[in-house]
């Protein structure tokens, strides 16, 4: 039986994760990180398997002991917060479990760090990675990138401590309602069809002409679980350590194109008076959401090879298109809960 431990669990891609973990491997033992009783009561009522552990990025020693208990570890809550990455890797440093495996989420946006540092949003780029023939190249840019302690720390840690395992996998732009037990929510897309049900129309960042690589929470939890019960086999070196960098997308879009089919729909619907699809420069996107310039203003285009080919990984759920109008229908009724009956 395996013994799992996952933090971010009452977060969008956290919680669509424990839903999928304990839809595929019911026999393992789940320990789930949460902040406080209310959330251990809200995971406990909706997964009555899984063990909640009361405690937050900061309380190290907790996290330390529950991944040195852990044949798997699964850090969905942040792919930033340093201390408690550090409590992971201490964690693993005395784990007597046979090849623990560390299991880490991180941001697409890694890709667009040259147009964050240059401050050149919604123009389009060509370039288009992959994390199979490309690794060496998505290396090269993690090697460059000081601020991404957490992916640094991860890389490393095979090499201090052979007996462990890690992989990173980057997310994309994420779409979809999540199956976990409080967010359900995701950001960039929600998010623009809020700003144009409240504002009236539209908007993209500069030109709008940048473009993400997407994916739908439930074929990125099915990379998860697939990454898990890999952990438990005889150790596929193409999966792990200096191997262990995933990407997941099932196709790519444009965000001017992703705010002109909002304004459309929201149109169409009477949400909104007019199509009209505006420009806005980074500083508005900044304060209509957190991170707005770079989450809806730059490039982040890849291949996920790696999955496909070591794992037999396929995306099989529903295409962007439909999300964009449930996600409309979605924050028209969390604006105005009379519209709840269109809601699909």
């Amino acid at each position: 039986m395996s013994r799992i431990f996952i933090t971010g669990v009452t977060g969008f891609i956290g919680g669509d994760v424990l839903h999928g973990l304990t839809q595929a491997l019911a026999s393992s033992s789940i320990v789930a990180l949460v902040r406080n009783q209310s959330q251990a009561t809200a995971v406990a009522g909706r997964f009555p398997t899984v063990t909640p552990l009361i405690g937050d990025l900061d309380s190290s020693a907790e996290i330390q002991r529950a991944a040195s208990d852990a044949d798997v570890i699964l850090n969905l809550a942040s792919s930033s917060h340093v201390s408690s990455a550090k409590a992971i890797a201490e964690g693993l440093s005395q784990s007597q479990r046979k090849n623990p495996t560390w299991i880490q989420i991180a941001g697409g946006s890694m890709l667009s760090i040259s147009e964050i540092e240059s401050k050149t949003f919604g123009q389009p780029g060509s370039k288009i990675y992959n994390d199979f023939q490309g690794i060496s190249e998505i290396h090269d840019i993690l090697a460059a990138s000081p601020k991404r302690a957490v992916d640094h720390l991860v890389r490393g840690l095979p090499s201090r401590n052979p007996h462990v395992r890690t992989a990173i996998v980057y997310g994309p732009l994420i779409y979809g309602k999540g199956r976990g037990p409080v967010n359900q929510r995701s950001i960039q897309i929600p998010d623009l069809a809020k700003v144009a049900l409240q504002h009236g129309r539209g908007v993209h960042v500069g030109r709008g002409f940048n473009t993400w690589s997407t994916i739908h929470i439930a074929d990125l939890t099915n990379l998860f679980v697939r990454l898990v019960i890999e952990a438990s086999r005889t150790s596929n070196m193409q999966l792990w350590n200096e191997n262990g960098v995933f990407f997941a997308e099932a196709g790519k879009i444009c965000f001017g194109d992703i705010s002109k089919k909002i304004s459309a729909y929201a149109h169409s619907q009477g949400y909104i008076k007019s199509p009209e699809v505006i420009e806005i420069d980074a500083a508005t996107a900044d304060r209509l959401t957190p991170h707005g310039s770079v989450i809806w203003g730059t490039n982040a285009q890849y291949q996920a090879i790696r999955a496909r080919e070591v794992l037999g990984w396929l995306p099989k759920a529903h295409g962007i298109e439909d999300e964009i109008q449930r996600a409309v229908l979605s924050e028209a009724v969390m604006l105005n809960p009379r519209l709840a009956e269109k809601l699909v």
